[in-house]
């Protein structure tokens, strides 16, 4: 039985579209003439209260790649928080081009792939490196709450420090290795920066958790912080309420 759901699955993938639940949550990989989009709902998912986060991987990679060998599933699982959790694909190296211009058409194309109805709670993006060429374009929508960059401001700080300091309502999660020289200088910019040496195992206190710019010094390396599971999960969890 459990040979015939998986083959039955296969065939789906072939196919473009598959949508799977795991008992631990439930995955859909939706086929675009933009490239695959992985989405991943936890078990127990509150739509009511849930919040949005879209991952950009960077260089050197695609969606599914990045999907399964940064086991992307199992990091959004250790943020524990609610949320319908998407990865779409964007440019492998500086010479392609972004392919989600306009986060609203990517949600609206998730929206259309899953045939259910988007969370009603905060839309936040989320990237790695050079993630930060598509993210940069979504500072325009209006929705987006919280932006988390991880070893991914070294191009375009200045937009994103306008971003931040423009609007109290937004919030940003800088986690630094080999971006610090850039990222020092956003925190000067933005004076109610709260600083943290190192990737705690979790955070020490609800000052620095819910923090407006919180920005996060490490030495993990920049593939690292990626691959090893734990600085994604620790920013994604700044944002469990």
């Amino acid at each position: 039985m459990e040979l015939a759901r998986w083959l039955v699955l296969l065939v789906m993938l072939i196919a473009g579209d598959a949508r799977a639940d795991d008992g631990v949550g439930q995955h859909w990989r939706i086929t675009t003439d933009r490239g695959p989009i992985h989405v991943w709902t936890p078990e127990g998912y509150d739509r009511a209260t849930a919040s949005t986060v879209v991952f950009v991987h960077g260089y050197n990679t695609d969606v599914d790649t990045a999907w399964s060998e940064y086991h992307l599933q199992e990091q959004f699982a250790r943020s524990g928080l609610n949320a319908m959790f998407i990865a779409c694909s964007a440019p492998a190296n500086k010479n392609y081009p972004v392919y989600w211009a306009s986060l609203t058409n990517l949600l609206h194309a998730v929206k259309a792939g899953i045939d259910q109805p988007m969370p009603d709670g905060d839309l936040i993006a989320a990237g790695h490196s050079g993630a930060y060429r598509t993210l940069v374009l979504w500072l325009a929508n209006p929705a987006l709450h919280t932006l988390v960059l991880l070893d991914a401001a070294y191009g375009e700080e200045d937009q994103f420090m306008a971003w931040t300091r423009d609007d109290q309502h937004h919030r940003l999660i800088n986690v630094a290795s080999d971006t610090i020289q850039e990222s020092n200088w956003i925190a000067a910019y933005l004076p109610t920066t709260k600083r943290v040496d190192g990737l705690p195992a979790e955070w020490s206190d609800d000052t620095t958790r819910t923090a407006r710019v919180l920005y996060v010094r490490t030495n993990v390396g920049h593939m690292p912080m990626i691959t090893d599971g734990i600085a994604l999960p620790l920013a994604l969890r700044a944002l469990v309420k």
